[in-house]
Formats: structure tokens, sequence, C-alpha cells
């Protein structure tokens, strides 16, 4: 994969999620060609959700990396709070929490995080099948 973009913010303000989602949907739209327009908004969409919840939930600095290749977006959201892991997603649509992570599930080709003694990484991948010449 080839890292796209990476940008870090020691003091997460209200502009950072639909800054970020504008950022990762522009730079996608340059370099990775052939999708259809609903996957960027998924894209865009999942982006806000993870950054918004590692605005309100975790430690900053916050960093997000945007890695491609020909059919593969690779999006990680790094927050300083190890020890707070992501809940499972609600079972129950009316659930007051979680319908974001909801989304993330029903929307990426598949998710985790992977943690280390000072920080989390919520990743995040989306793929879509490239034309056959």
């Amino acid at each position: 994969m080839t890292l796209l973009f990476r940008e870090s913010w020691t003091e997460p303000g209200s502009e950072l999620v639909p800054s970020a989602r504008r950022l990762v949907r522009n730079s996608l739209k340059q370099f990775w060609d052939g999708a259809p327009e609903e996957k960027y908004d998924d894209i865009e969409l999942v982006t806000g959700e993870l950054l918004a919840n590692a605005i309100f939930y975790a430690k900053a600095p916050l960093t997000i990396e945007v890695n491609v290749d020909d059919n593969t977006v690779r999006i990680e959201v790094n927050d300083h709070s190890p020890d707070l892991l992501p809940p499972p997603p609600p079972q129950a649509a009316l659930a007051e929490t979680g319908r974001g992570l909801m989304l993330v599930v029903l929307l990426s080709s598949s998710w985790g995080w992977e943690v280390n003694e000072h920080s989390k990484t919520i990743w995040v991948e989306f793929t879509h099948e490239t034309a056959s010449a």
C-alpha cells in the first residue's frame, strides 16, 4: 500500500471532522480512481465516525493516516488512549450509543484495532473491484 497522507492534531477542534472528511474524499478522488460515488460517501461517513469517537472519548494527539492500492483503501485513526477499546456494535437499533460503530461494520470491508503501550489505532478498510480491461 502507498501512503496517501498522514495528518495529526494536538488540540482537535470542532472543524477537525468536517475538514478531515473533505480531505479524505478529495485525496481519494485524485489517487483511487474508478470507485463508485457511493463508495466515497461511505468512506467519508466512516472517517467522520472514527474521528468523532476519537475526539469524544480519547486523548490527543490524534492522527489519521490513509493508505491506498489499486482496489483497497485503509484508514487509520490513532489516539493516546490505549486502555479505551471500542465496544461491540449495539444489537438494538434503539441503543443510545454505538450506532457509529454499527455504520463502520456495515459500510466497510473490514475493521479492527491495534494497541501498544501508549496508543491505539482503529483501522478500517474499503475495497472495490476494478473494471477489467
